[in-house]
């Protein structure tokens, strides 16, 4: 079964010069999108001069990405036996998906929107782009598209520093693409 990343009734789109992209405080039950007028909701900012039409398509809350149930259990004789019911029975769980996509022009930008000030949340966003792309590839020829890119915008640490070159490396090594920690996106 193909999961489709493109669901046209819930895209938001803009062609303004600038706009941003949003994801409600938690507990988040909505998807993320783009807005063009409160630039306090704003975490990610889209820079876009030229004023492409641009979609977002958001991906948490919207497009169903699972795996295997994890187990837990410390006995490796049960653990196997658990192994194998999940196997058979296709147990499985919710993927921690990013927020969502940027489509323009045949070019499309991941991104996963924090607004955190402590720490893990680049962690944490670096894996939810690398599942959400690999699961992307698993449904769709990446190869079509002129540029892919992936963004963690984060609000209150809009800045990128050099401690984030681990999970930059760790990004470019599992998905091939270079992973952008910064607030603005210039399309």
């Amino acid at each position: 079964m193909s999961i489709n990343f493109f669901d046209e009734n819930k895209k938001t789109n803009s062609s303004k010069n600038q706009f941003g992209l949003c994801d409600d405080p938690p507990p988040a039950e909505n998807p993320a999108y783009i807005d063009e007028t409160n630039k306090n909701k704003w975490i990610g900012i889209v820079n876009n001069s030229t004023k492409k039409d641009t979609c977002f398509f958001p991906i948490d809350h919207c497009v169903p990405l699972f795996r295997p149930k994890l187990t837990k259990v410390k006995n490796p004789v049960i653990r196997i036996i658990h192994k194998f019911l999940i196997l058979l029975f296709k147990i499985q769980e919710k993927e921690s998906s990013c927020d969502g996509v940027l489509s323009y022009n045949n070019n499309l930008i991941f991104v996963e929107l924090k607004n955190r000030g402590s720490g893990g949340w680049l962690k944490k966003g670096r894996e939810q782009l690398t599942v959400t792309i690999a699961k992307f590839k698993e449904n769709h020829d990446i190869q079509k598209y002129n540029k892919v890119e992936a963004y963690v915008c984060n609000s209150l640490k809009p800045l990128a520093n050099t401690g984030n070159s681990n999970h930059i490396q760790q990004f470019k090594d599992e998905t091939g693409l270079i992973l952008n920690v910064q607030q603005n996106i210039d399309i």
